[in-house]
């Protein structure tokens, strides 16, 4: 299914989503940092990474 094509509604629902799982990624990199450094750099990877679909979700949704 190609982004044009998806309501308003869903691709909303996708950037939230997305938003939401990038903060809780973002919170566990910064507490492996704290705690002893194994698999943060991971876990910040894919934060930003789901920061990124996120931003393209909204981007699409308001039509930029």
């Amino acid at each position: 299914m190609a982004l044009a094509s998806m309501s308003t509604w869903s691709t909303t629902i996708l950037s939230l989503w997305a938003a939401y799982w990038a903060a809780m990624f973002a919170q566990v990199a910064h507490l492996r940092t704290l705690d002893d450094g194994v698999g943060a750099t991971g876990f910040a990877w894919l934060s930003g990474a789901l920061l990124a679909a996120g931003t393209g979700f909204f981007a699409n949704s308001i039509g930029a």
